[in-house]
């Protein structure tokens, strides 16, 4: 009875073995498909200018406040005006440091709101392309994700890129 048990057992385990390796599988590089796609273009392109502007109101600020500085070392300046005129200094460091960190908040927050959707979105591609094409399981081979080796054949990292552009552009 027991070596009924263990034979049963061993066929059926090898059944399941052989089922798990036909299964179908692919990777993706979510990475690639972010920065090679359009949507991740112009998501780079609008933070890039938001990180612009940031820097041209900080550049403004800092002028102000090498002006004041300057103004400072006048040593014709009364000490009323002195007070006055280091009073505004301090403020305006205390506005320069507020507005960077602010600004830095404002720039995580439109990476991470964009970065989301995308990802969002690719993921559904994926999904949709995966039942198309019967495919069992996608893995994600970038960001730190460990497959140690996959065949080219089983990357669809460009098929999604290009699926991606393709829904994003009739989106616009």
């Amino acid at each position: 009875m027991k070596k009924i048990f263990v034979i049963l057992f061993v066929v059926l385990f090898s059944m399941v073995g052989i089922k798990a390796f036909s299964s179908t599988i692919a990777v993706v590089d979510l990475g690639k498909v972010m920065s090679n796609s359009q949507a991740g273009k112009n998501a780079k392109t609008q933070i890039d200018s938001l990180i612009a502007a940031k820097k041209m109101v900080i550049n403004r600020k800092i002028e102000d406040i090498k002006s004041i500085a300057k103004k400072l070392q006048n040593k014709k300046i009364s000490k009323a005006q002195k007070k006055k005129e280091t009073d505004l200094y301090e403020n305006k460091i205390r506005d320069l440091q507020q507005y960077k960190a602010s600004a830095a908040q404002e720039i995580r927050e439109k990476e991470n709101k964009l970065s989301s959707k995308m990802i969002n979105d690719i993921v559904k591609i994926i999904k949709k392309y995966a039942v198309k094409h019967n495919i069992d399981a996608v893995f994600e081979t970038g960001r730190g994700i460990n497959v140690i080796y996959w065949n080219d054949k089983l990357d669809i990292t460009k098929k999604i890129t290009q699926l991606y552009d393709k829904q994003y552009s009739s989106k616009k």
